[in-house]
This record gives C-alpha cells, sequence and structure tokens, in this order.
C-alpha cells in the first residue's frame, strides 16, 4: 500500500515547488511594475491651478439672484 501512495507524494510535493517557484517569479515582476510605476508618478508633474483660477474652489455662490417684480404683459392694441 506505501509504493502506490509514494508516486502521488512525489508528484504532489513537485506540483508545490513548481507553484511557489512560479509566484516567486510572478511577484518579482509584479514588483518591478511597481517601481516603473512610482518612478514615473514621481518624475511627471502634478496638475496645478492655473493662476487665473485663483488658485482655489470658492462653493459659496457668487451673484445671488433676488425675484424680479412681476412682470405683466405689454397690453395689445386692437383695433
Amino acid at each position: 500500500m506505501m509504493t502506490r501512495k509514494l508516486p502521488y507524494l512525489f508528484l504532489f510535493s513537485l506540483i508545490v515547488i513548481l507553484t511557489f517557484i512560479l509566484g516567486v517569479k510572478y511577484g518579482k515582476k509584479v514588483e518591478q511594475a511597481n517601481k516603473i510605476n512610482s518612478y514615473l508618478l514621481k518624475i511627471t508633474p502634478s496638475a496645478s491651478p492655473k493662476p487665473s483660477e485663483g488658485g482655489s474652489i470658492s462653493l459659496a455662490p457668487t451673484k445671488v439672484s433676488t425675484p424680479s417684480a412681476t412682470v405683466s404683459p405689454k397690453p395689445t392694441k386692437t383695433q
């Protein structure tokens, strides 16, 4: 009985080792891509507000509308 389980145990251990090796290689690729992205984000300028925009956004209304008096329609001329 033990001799039949031995090849399966050996194959299982090889698959575990192969999965570990492939995971390490994939992790190195991901780490390298993260380093490249980090470098690119560091050297690119960030968006800054234009001088004409004043540098900040105000949420307060700049012009307050007041209700106007009711406008009556112009009388039409009848003949």
